[in-house]
């Protein structure tokens, strides 16, 4: 194993250690979604998720939990299911995360008890993915993280290097646009 693999290992090993000992409620059920955002405004979660981004650190957990009451959970909750998606999955620069945050706001909202099951209750789902992958695409040309920063962010020292250039600087332009289609389409 090289270094920078072997680097980047250890860093996510600490960092997984580390978040191990945040507090996260699991609620099982005990908050039922709500079935919209009666009063949220595209503009007011455009800012809540920007909000929550810079808190929790990166572009899903920013989109995820601005909509977490909706779906009956805590932001820390979703912030937790988040995490793993910063960077394009991992850091690898794959689907970016905002990207990311969607698709499991879009599968939760659209999935329930009386569904889950229901192949073209899925189906559906999946097409509504696609609308949004595609309204995305067509704002911003790619749903690629290292596409959309312009830099493989795949290691630490890459990551740095990318930090140093500020290629994270269009990152809230890319939240901002996921929970702009993400209301359109669920409100649709």
């Amino acid at each position: 194993m090289d270094g920078d693999r072997r680097d980047f290992l250890k860093n996510v090993t600490i960092c997984a250690f580390a978040a191990s000992f945040m507090p996260v409620r699991v609620s099982y059920g005990e908050n039922e979604p709500k079935a919209d955002a009666e009063g949220v405004s595209t503009k007011s979660r455009a800012e809540e998720a920007l909000s929550l981004m810079r808190e929790y650190g990166s572009c899903c957990t920013g989109v995820l939990a601005s909509y977490a009451p909706e779906l009956g959970m805590e932001s820390e909750l979703a912030a937790g299911l988040g995490r793993g998606m910063a960077g394009g999955i991992g850091s690898l620069g794959n689907v970016c995360g905002a990207v990311s945050g969607a698709v499991l706001v879009i599968g939760a909202k659209t999935t329930n008890k009386s569904n889950i099951h229901d192949m073209e209750a899925g189906m559906k789902t999946m097409e509504t993915v696609r609308e949004f992958v595609a309204r995305f695409e067509e704002q911003h040309s790619s749903i690629e993280c290292r596409e959309l920063i312009g830099h493989d962010i795949s290691t630490m020292e890459k990551t740095e290097a990318a930090m140093k250039a500020n290629a994270f600087a269009n990152c809230p332009k890319f939240v901002e646009s996921a929970v702009t289609i993400l209301d359109d389409i669920l409100s649709s």
